[in-house]
């Protein structure tokens, strides 16, 4: 005859199928990560189609689709200054199949949405960055400012009446020009717009003088004869734009950092899966075919080791900190 089961051991089996549950989802983690990855990953840019973020990841996404054995998909997610698209990031399963091309402008959106509830500096799995690019200040063409000194003393002799236009309000390209006006004395007005397309249209038509964007964006205009760059950001000039000044040469302190751009995943992504991107990712910017692509954009590839990306962000937090304390970030 059966015994009745009793509470102690109906505690036992629950024991018993808790413990084998765990068992058997440590072991499905395992095969996941073993197998990773096994389906098309993406790459989260959280900025319009055509701005540098964008053109970097995707003159990437072929060759590290290639190392990874499986298609790397770019999509674009803007919205408010890339928090649209870096919280996706945040939010997603860390498995490793969704990523963000993160970039300078996580160091500023702290300052831009102070209520948080995740930080946009350490909720994340560093990767391995991919490339600098430089921003500059352009003009349009037609406008009688060959130098930045004539551009200061323009703003100087009627102070506030210059505007800039840039990419959005907390992007790179808005507080360059912000860095600017910070060092310089300047009263430039700043025009946030939607994108970098939209402003370089509007800086070619004349509907603004001056505009801060990255120089892969502003470079064909400057060969086509329709603006003028004035001066780059970076320790040294450009291989892709030699002529230019670098804003320290012309006494602008602040300004030897671009606009670096690297992958990211959601943090607690498995340290498994994220070497293998790691190892995908130099693998894929090891190759002339990337780093020629690379170049065509005025970028400069960077170290892919996770502590060179800590490394860097932690510099330009310290470097941007006088700026972004003394800009209104939420009122422009």
């Amino acid at each position: 005859m059966t015994r009745p089961l009793t509470p102690k051991h109906l505690a036992t089996l629950g024991l018993l199928a808790a413990l084998c549950a765990c068992a058997q989802a440590a072991q499905a983690a395992q095969t996941a990560q073993a197998t990773f990855p096994d389906r098309p990953v993406r790459v989260i840019v959280p900025f319009p189609a055509g701005g540098s973020t964008d053109l970097v990841a995707r003159a990437l996404s072929v060759e590290l689709g290639q190392a990874l054995g499986q298609p790397v998909v770019v999509e674009n997610k803007p919205g408010a200054g890339s928090l649209v698209g870096s919280e996706l990031v945040v939010r997603a399963a860390p498995d490793g199949y969704t990523l963000l091309m993160a970039g300078l402008s996580n160091v500023f959106l702290p300052h831009v949405h102070a209520n948080l509830k995740w930080n946009p500096l350490t909720d994340y799995e560093y990767i391995g960055l991919v490339a600098d690019l430089p921003n500059v200040i352009a003009v349009n063409a037609k406008t009688p400012y060959r130098t930045l000194a004539e551009l200061v003393a323009a703003d100087k002799a009627r102070p506030g009446t210059l505007s800039f236009g840039s990419a959005g309000t907390a992007t790179p390209s808005h507080l360059v020009c912000e860095m600017v006006n910070h060092r310089l004395g300047t009263k430039m007005q700043h025009l946030p717009y939607k994108g970098n397309a939209p402003a370089v249209n509007d800086l070619m038509a004349g509907h603004i003088p001056v505009m801060c964007n990255n120089l892969g964006g502003t470079l064909p205009y400057m060969q086509g004869g329709q603006i003028r760059i004035l001066a780059q950001t970076g320790k040294s000039r450009s291989p892709a734009a030699p002529d230019i000044p670098t804003f320290a040469e012309l006494g602008v302190a602040g300004l030897d950092t671009g606009l670096w751009v690297g992958l990211a995943a959601p943090k607690g992504t498995p340290q498994q899966i994220v070497a293998t991107l790691n190892q995908a990712l130099a693998k894929a910017m090891a190759l002339p075919e990337t780093r020629d692509k690379l170049a065509r954009l005025g970028a400069t590839p960077l170290p892919t080791q996770t502590a060179d990306f800590h490394k860097r962000v932690a510099e330009d937090r310290r470097a941007w900190e006088p700026v972004l304390k003394n800009v209104d970030l939420k009122g422009n």
